[in-house]
């Protein structure tokens, strides 16, 4: 049930936890800064982590503060300045509780086990960038409107933690957007379009978007994004109180060759005989949307009302005449398109709350083409790693038979972030709406440079620092 951000019955839950979690932070521009304390200083950085959630100007809020200052920045304007929260490996409780097992029978093992071990097709972590990663203890994602404000944030907490921490890793990331102020990817596709909704209000705003009756329930939506909070959230073992809850956090560096990318597109195009302004229905096919976010489930063409948002739809699971089975949006997100699951609710308890953010620098009309340097940092809130990410990018993504609705015809693997070795499985239709013909293949352009597994812990735990084992 979604939740009434209004009803104070609700504060007490939504002050357990931090913010970001159930709704994004809403800022242009992050630092996400990888840190680790100093052997022997314990204490003083159980003690700064403390003073991020301690008093009225504190820079951690809870998801009821960071709800508040949504809606004082929506009626009157009023802007609440930088945004943070912060998240812990297990080297960094093993490392604050300096016992290596202190989260045996925790977490999950796949958190325990970390990213490193994951079996996800990932480049030799010898290649990763360094520092970048859960060996690091702590993760701490700023988030500011104003670059410079945020630049003196980060200079704030370097020189707070100076003498017993020290930041191993900074990565800043800038959102950028289409001339219809939708939030674009490098590739230049609308992105973070389908994300599950916790809260009334954004279920109301999805209604207005699609076109939905104010009286249909949610169960009715042809797609229905709501979703429960335990989607996310699960008990902190580190707490004691009910409502001390908090969330996994999957972070992922994917680098874009942007130039290598769109030539393909191109050449896609060719190889399909699409030509002018079909010819970019090559992309569509590619990525299960066009540039500006049309489904190409529901039109041979861009240009849908509401494009950017438009997210009440299915896919016809017997068929890949309009949008592939191995489109990226239809293999991460399947919708009733599950094998051997008729049922339409079954894939959305994969799904995860993403707040990823692009990072690099480009022209504003984004008419250069860079190979490197340029990316999505993605990242995930969930309540399972192993159930929840890893699903979708090892047994989905990665996966050239899932969603194959054609025992003698291979899918494919996600041509977006599936890893793996690329061969010329998936169909193409040439004429939209009608059976494939073709199966041209198609190149990885997009390479994993550092990522990890972090837990988001409570508001309780932070203003406690104090294990419960």
């Amino acid at each position: 049930m979604a939740i009434n951000q209004f009803d104070l019955r609700n504060k007490e839950l939504l002050s357990g936890i931090q913010g970001n979690i159930l709704k994004p932070h809403g800022r242009h521009h992050t630092a996400n800064l990888f840190i680790s304390g100093i052997d022997g200083r314990q204490a003083e950085v159980k003690a700064w982590l403390q003073s991020l959630v301690e008093g009225e100007d504190a820079p951690i809020r809870s998801c009821y503060a960071q709800l508040r200052s949504n809606a004082l920045w929506k009626d009157k304007k009023i802007d609440s300045g930088t945004f943070a929260c912060i998240h812990i490996s297990k080297s960094g409780y093993a490392y604050l509780f300096e016992r290596a097992d202190v989260c045996a029978n925790k977490f999950e093992p796949t958190y325990v086990n970390g990213i490193k071990e994951a079996d996800l097709n990932d480049p030799e972590f010898e290649t990763w960038d360094a520092g970048m990663n859960d060996s690091a203890h702590f993760l701490l994602i700023l988030a500011d409107a104003k670059p410079e404000r945020l630049t003196r944030q980060m200079t704030d907490v370097q020189n707070a933690i100076g003498g017993f921490a020290e930041v191993v890793a900074v990565q800043t990331g800038d959102a950028i957007f289409n001339k219809e102020g939708a939030g674009l990817e490098h590739f230049g596709y609308v992105d973070g379009i389908s994300q599950p909704l916790f809260f009334e209000d954004e279920i109301d705003g999805y209604r207005i978007q699609n076109n939905i009756s104010p009286t249909t329930p949610p169960e009715d939506f042809i797609f229905n994004p709501a979703a429960e909070i335990d989607l996310v959230l699960l008990k902190d073992p580190f707490a004691e109180s009910e409502n001390a809850m908090g969330s996994f956090l999957v972070f992922r560096k994917l680098e874009q060759n942007v130039k290598g990318f769109k030539k393909a597109e191109e050449d896609l195009a060719k190889k399909l005989g699409l030509t002018g302004d079909d010819a970019e229905r090559a992309g569509a096919m590619l990525v299960g949307r066009f540039e500006d976010g049309t489904p190409v489930e529901l039109s041979a063409e861009a240009g849908l009302i509401n494009s950017a948002v438009l997210n009440n739809f299915d896919y016809d699971f017997k068929d890949e005449s309009k949008c592939p089975y191995h489109a990226h949006i239809r293999k991460t997100n399947p919708r009733s398109d599950l094998v051997n699951s008729p049922i339409k609710e079954d894939a959305k308890k994969f799904i995860m709350a993403r707040r990823g953010i692009t990072y690099g620098k480009r022209e504003a009309d984004l008419s250069d083409r860079p190979t490197k340097d340029v990316g999505l940092l993605f990242m995930s809130y969930q309540k399972s790693i192993a159930h929840q990410f890893e699903v979708i990018q090892q047994r989905w993504a990665n996966n050239e038979d899932f969603i194959n609705r054609k025992p003698s015809n291979k899918v494919g693997l996600d041509l977006v972030i599936g890893q793996g070795e690329r061969k010329p499985l998936g169909a193409y239709a040439q004429v939209w709406g009608q059976p494939d013909t073709k199966q041209p293949g198609f190149e990885q352009f997009v390479t994993m440079k550092g990522g990890g597994y972090f837990f988001a812990p409570s508001i309780e735990f932070l203003k406690n620092v104090n294990p419960i084992i």
